[in-house]
């Protein structure tokens, strides 16, 4: 970490204020984004690099709706081989360079068997259930037993509700669930979720948010619902990537129009 920090450290003199983590084919956002400066991955010392289709693997530096924001064009995965400390490198050079909240976004399935495919769930609350590891493990003192009660900041989530209704685009609040991956879920496992009160699942966000909490950031989650096996029976990652992609420029919409409220 070190190393990655002193070599990105120049790239504190953009001053971001926001920063987001773009999901599974939800790349569209850089079609509103004035990009300043691209960082591939792979030129970052020490830092992983994304080996999932739809994550290209950048850093961009740029200015949406007069904030200048960093984005991650592409996240990395527990089930990609990474720990949750390499997961979650990307919200610590965040808050490294400045940047006080999160805009998180993901592609996941339903789990309440009303949220149809090309729905827009704003993410209100979460469930662990990636178990192996905690990004925070090994952290020291009293700041590691992190609150994450409203984790999702209420004033940024009816900012972005009223946003949406300006703009007439349907919303869903619901409880997001993370998984370790990378394989999807049982009918079995879908059905004992939605028990718990869950509305939909994936395979990130969560270590981030919690890191993110953890640095003080506030968060907003924002996850397109790409599939629905009550509904359709089996998914596919083809399909995850084409409803994303579709979702997304909603989505890049909304942040826009968001970063405009705040």
């Amino acid at each position: 970490m070190e190393e990655t920090f002193k070599f990105v450290e120049r790239y504190r003199k953009y001053k971001p204020e926001f920063s987001v983590i773009i999901g599974s084919g939800l790349g569209s956002i850089l079609e509103r984004v004035e990009v300043i400066e691209r960082v591939p991955y792979k030129k970052i010392p020490g830092f992983p690099v994304s080996t999932v289709e739809g994550h290209k693997g950048e850093l961009i530096f740029g200015r949406l709706s007069k904030k200048s924001i960093i984005l991650f064009n592409g996240r990395f995965h527990f089930y990609e081989g990474y720990s949750m400390r390499e997961v979650t490198e990307n919200v610590r050079i965040a808050s490294f360079l400045g940047a006080n909240s999160l805009i998180v976004s993901n592609a996941s399935g339903a789990v309440n068997p009303v949220l149809n495919v090309g729905d827009i769930m704003l993410i209100k609350d979460h469930v662990n259930f990636i178990f192996a590891e905690n990004p925070l493990k090994g952290e020291k003192g009293n700041e590691r037993f992190v609150n994450m009660i409203n984790a999702y900041d209420e004033m940024y989530r009816k900012t972005f509700l009223s946003v949406a209704k300006r703009q007439n685009i349907d919303i869903r609040e619901g409880v997001y669930c993370a998984v370790s991956g990378p394989n999807y879920e049982t009918l079995a496992e879908l059905n004992l979720m939605n028990r718990l009160g869950i509305d939909a699942v994936g395979m990130s966000t969560v270590p981030e948010v919690i890191v993110a909490r953890y640095l003080k950031m506030k968060v907003l989650g924002i996850s397109c619902i790409t599939d629905n096996v009550f509904a359709e029976g089996e998914v596919t990652h083809k399909q995850v990537l084409e409803v994303a992609e579709k979702c997304g420029k909603r989505i890049s919409l909304l942040i826009e129009e968001f970063l405009k409220k705040i």
